[in-house]
């Protein structure tokens, strides 16, 4: 293959030479020469045999050759500099270096640049591994990724023909080493650094040529408005002898072999041939089964490759995301998506792209590549929500960026509109039912209070002193129960209130309510419900007025002790004096007085146990298991 496009770019060269004939007059004046003394090339620096790099890393290959050979027979100082190829374009197209070799004509490039005429021709195969079937035209890579060079024409070809998922590499080595490592199976690279490549890497027998995308011609361009130096070119390059040219491509591309043998070399090969056939009847039943072996293994595994595709295209395709795969400059590789009409561009519009080139306000931009730098330094998952305008009003989406390899990452974004739009929803219900919980518990409480003014003037009323002192009782019950519904109106957590906090409101009534100014409260931070906390309010409440009213004499002002805390998941109530203690005979646990009835019933309605004793005075201690989930520590 190598020498017929020696062959044929040879006479491409020949027919340029009589073309340019009527030119080499002009050019022996040295008008062009004489007005530049240097031209700086551009040109990829990985297309074997044409230009690549040593081993030393120095360009070499037929393009420097005949490079130098023009600067000999025109004596213009050339620098000849290689880049991979988009990077060769795009400092091109801003402005650095005279001319660039190596490349087609495409209509982007016909807008801009000045082409010289062609000097050879380069199909374009795309390459397929040699287990993957039914690829035969463009039109079948639909939904395969394709590897292509980045900055080559073939990318535009594959878009223009449907291609959407493409894999861009920075120069044709780097697509045979992914092809060599199987991270792509299918690649689309022009024939001679194919070939270099393919062999050099050894991997020549795994890959298969599908189709020829297309077939171009290599120019040498330079932008627009710098015609001279193309003329100066072309009849630098019309005036190197033909054998020079010949002699060059012999060097890189090598000569046919002689086809004249000798008897000797005749006979060595027959009598090797008949060795060889020999050997391999002797073998031929051992090679045989295990070649059935590794083609029935080989068989299996192309199975589960192909259903494994299979999976993951039909996985795809139910997914409400769209998938990119990004580099670290923030350059679109390749997309995945079930619907198409999700995209803001079409893919040929930003694959090989960069974020700030597709069209993104510059804010979206700049957050997407701090967390895109994030994620891949990091080495961690990153999210980055953002708003753009949509046919219904601002949509709001979600992107989630998650680290390859090297300096990929992967970007799955999410329309999550109508979630935020729930969860708004929510919120405003969420907010409305707490200020009217609070309402209910400020008039609950406001109408107990009215209650127990209702109850305190009925007192005055009443001339006997054990009746009103009833009726006091039933006071100070009412207003324990009020205080937790204080609490919660002005609590910002309506389904738990601090016992210590809501025991000292008890308290604070109670001191006032019977002048009682000897009650200590040490109380934890002990988060109780309301179906806990008002029991355990009523208990302490029925405690001390019993502490209160019985525990000394009449104008004495003793200490009374309050105790709150936890023990575990166990709260712990005790209430104790100093005082007379209990009238003999009379047992909390069995007594019938409105007090230690309630005492008792409360007890077991938070599913406690309370015991009473002392070696001096009166002490209650209640036990009951708390309902709320521990807070964290």
């Amino acid at each position: 293959m190598d020498v017929m496009i020696g062959t044929l770019n040879r006479a491409i060269l020949t027919l340029g030479f009589l073309l340019a004939a009527g030119a080499l007059s002009a050019f022996g004046q040295g008008s062009e020469t004489a007005a530049r003394q240097a031209i700086t090339v551009l040109c990829d620096d990985n297309y074997a045999p044409y230009a690549f790099r040593d081993s030393d890393g120095t360009m070499q290959g037929i393009l420097v050759d005949q490079w130098q050979a023009w600067e000999r027979k025109t004596g213009v100082t050339v620098s000849f500099v290689g880049l991979p190829w988009a990077e060769a374009q795009r400092r091109f197209n801003t402005g650095v270096g005279d001319v660039i070799d190596t490349v087609f004509v495409t209509k982007e490039r016909a807008a801009i640049y000045s082409f010289s005429a062609p000097y050879a021709t380069i199909q374009v195969p795309v390459f397929i591994h040699k287990s993957i079937s039914g690829i035969a035209r463009a039109g079948d890579l639909r939904g395969f990724k394709v590897g292509t060079k980045e900055g080559d024409a073939a990318v535009s070809e594959l878009a223009t023909r449907g291609v959407s998922t493409i894999a861009l590499y920075p120069s044709y080595e780097d697509i045979v080493e992914a092809a060599a490592r199987n991270d792509i199976r299918i690649f689309c690279i022009d024939a001679p650094p194919a070939y270099y490549y393919l062999y050099k890497r050894g991997i020549d027998a795994d890959f298969r040529i599908a189709f020829i995308l297309n077939e171009g011609a290599f120019h040498r361009a330079v932008r627009k408005g710098d015609e001279d130096i193309l003329r100066l070119v072309e009849h630098g390059f019309a005036a190197i002898p033909l054998s020079t040219i010949e002699g060059i491509d012999r060097k890189w591309l090598g000569s046919e072999l002689s086809r004249r043998f000798g008897l000797r070399i005749i006979g060595a090969v027959a009598v090797g041939a008949a060795l060889l056939v020999i050997i391999l009847i002797g073998i031929s039943w051992d090679l045989r089964r295990r070649v059935a072996r590794a083609t029935e293994s080989l068989h299996e595994k192309v199975i589960l490759l192909e259903a494994s595709e299979a999976r993951n295209r039909a996985f795809i395709s139910v997914l409400p995301d769209i998938i990119f795969t990004l580099d670290r400059r923030g350059t679109f590789i390749e997309s995945s998506t079930a619907e198409s009409n999700k995209l803001a561009f079409p893919p040929e519009a930003f694959i090989g792209k960069r974020l700030d080139e597709v069209g993104f306000p510059a804010d979206i931009v700049s957050g997407f590549m701090q967390e895109l730098v994030a994620a891949i330094d990091g080495n961690s998952i990153t999210n980055y929500e953002y708003s753009l305008p949509g046919d219904s009003g601002m949509q709001r989406f979600e992107g989630r960026i998650v680290p390859l390899t090297g300096d990929l990452a992967i970007l799955v974004i999410r329309d999550i509109t109508e979630l935020r739009r729930q969860e708004q929803l929510l919120s405003s219900s969420l907010l409305e039912k707490e200020v009217l919980l609070k309402e209910i518990h400020h008039r609950v409480k406001n109408n107990m209070q009215v209650i127990s003014s209702l109850i305190q003037l009925q007192s005055y009323s009443l001339r006997d002193e054990l009746d009103r002192e009833l009726l006091h009782e039933t006071q100070a019950r009412i207003n324990a129960m009020a205080a937790i519904h204080e609490l919660l109106y002005q609590s910002p957590d309506l389904s738990s209130v601090d016992a210590g906090e809501y025991l000292g409101t008890v308290i604070e009534e109670l001191s006032q309510g019977y002048d009682a100014t000897g009650i200590r409260c040490v109380a934890e931070t002990v988060k109780l419900g309301l179906d806990e906390a008002m029991p355990l309010g009523l208990i302490t409440n029925e405690l001390l007025m019993n502490s209160i009213k019985y525990a000394y004499g009449a104008g004495e002002r003793g200490l009374v002790e309050v105790r709150l805390g936890l023990e575990g998941n166990i709260v712990v109530l005790a209430v104790a004096d100093h005082g007379k203690g209990l009238a003999p005979g009379i047992d909390p646990m069995t007594s019938t007085s409105m007090g230690f009835t309630l005492v008792r019933s409360l007890s077991e309605q938070l599913g406690g146990t309370i015991t009473f004793g002392a070696t001096e005075g009166f002490r209650a201690e209640l036990r009951f298991p708390s309902r709320q989930p521990p807070e964290a520590s």
